[in-house]
Formats: structure tokens, sequence, C-alpha cells
């Protein structure tokens, strides 16, 4: 994802990246047997759709190859995310977060930080304190605070329920970027949030529709029944 963002503009990438709630509900129904009805599935629609208007005023035309290796980073890393959820989820309540979750960071670090010492130059960093705050931030609550988190919410809900909220990044960076840097949100923008706020409720407030009984079956109940009326 980082390496994607040398090469792809913002408002694209944004839209990408946040195919993966999708992905992650149709691989789940194969996996995991999940089952969404008529309005969870509008929610997620929904919710990308958002994803869209948020995206829009940043949107400009791609261009040349660097557009296709952004891009392929961009899908690569947002079909690694969608395989995590559903494996992050199958395990939730079988294992131990806190040992699943810190063995993925420490299995994981291992090749990252062979290819810091092989790609990149870590001498060239500035160890500055605003860089270890910054640093130790992103660790520790960016990143192996929100996957425990993540891992213990997905013992009890539901992976497609729950990733509809990955939908809301956007609209929290953008909040931030208020709060924070004085930007400001503009019309289309504030549609799309709010588009991705209703998603993202009718999602969870979706029921799955109950399997529908094969009018044999009905027949074979209905006649017991009487059977044993008799």
């Amino acid at each position: 994802m980082f390496m994607a963002s040398e090469f792809i503009l913002p408002g694209l990438a944004t839209v990408l990246a946040n195919a993966q709630p999708l992905m992650a509900a149709a691989l789940a129904i194969v996996v995991l047997g999940e089952r969404l009805g008529g309005r969870g599935k509008a929610g997620l629609a929904l919710g990308f759709i958002g994803i869209l208007l948020i995206a829009a005023p940043q949107y400009q035309a791609p261009a040349g190859n660097t557009f296709v290796l952004g891009a392929s980073y961009i899908l690569l890393a947002a079909v690694g995310i969608t395989i995590s959820n559903v494996l992050i989820r199958a395990l939730a309540e079988r294992a131990d977060t806190l040992m699943a979750m810190g063995s993925q960071m420490l299995i994981g670090g291992i090749p990252l930080l062979v290819g810091a010492f092989l790609y990149e130059d870590p001498m060239s960093i500035t160890f500055s304190p605003q860089f270890l705050l910054i640093l130790f931030t992103i660790s520790l609550f960016g990143t192996s605070l929100a996957y425990w988190l993540w891992s213990e919410i997905l013992r009890t809900t539901e992976l497609s329920r729950a990733n509809a909220f990955a939908f809301l990044v956007p609209g929290f960076g953008l909040a931030m970027g208020v709060a924070f840097f004085g930007e400001t949100i503009g019309l289309l923008t504030g549609l799309g949030i709010f588009v991705t706020l209703v998603g993202v409720a009718m999602t969870n407030m979706d029921r799955p529709e109950p399997a529908q009984t094969s009018d044999a079956s009905v027949n074979q109940s209905t006649a017991a029944k009487k059977t044993g009326n008799v």
C-alpha cells in the first residue's frame, strides 16, 4: 500500500483500496458460510458508492505505466487484507488473540526488516524525537492495538458486517484533516460520507433471510404431524 502511493493518485487509490470489504464479503460466503440478506448487500454497495463520492474531488485521469503499477500494488494489498481478514475470523474462536496477532506481527516483520536493509538505507533516517514518537504511535496504536481489537471483534461478529466499517476510514481521515490541518469538506465529499454512513448502518441492521424450505420437506412435515395426531 505504501509503495503504491508513489505511482497512483490519492482519489483512485482510495477507491481501489476500499474494494476490500466487497471482496471480503464474497470470500466470507465461500469460506466461512456467512450470508447477507438484501439489505446487507445493498448496504455494502451504498458504502462503496459513498467512497466513490468521497474520492471524486481528487480523481484525475490515470497516466501511463505508473498507473498500472500503482493499481496493481493496491489491488494486491487489498487481496492480502481480504485473505487476512477471513483467516482472522476463522481463527478468532480457536486461538488466543494476543498470541495470534503478536505472532503475526513478528513473522511479518522479518521479511520487512530484511527488505529494509537490502533495498533501503536505514542510516539515512534521522531518528529525531518527533520521528520516534510517530513511529511508536503507528506501531503500537495504529497496528498492534488495532489488529488485536479487530480480532476480538471478529470473535462475535460476522466479517461482512464488521468489515463494512472499513468504509468509514476515509471519513475519519477527512475529519482529522478538518480538525488538525484546517482542511475543508466539499458538498460532494460530505454527501459521500453520509451515503457511507447509511450503507454501514444498513449492513449491520441486516438479518439474513431464512433458508427456503422445499415443498417436499413441508409436505413430509405436514404428513408426519397428521400421522402423530391420528
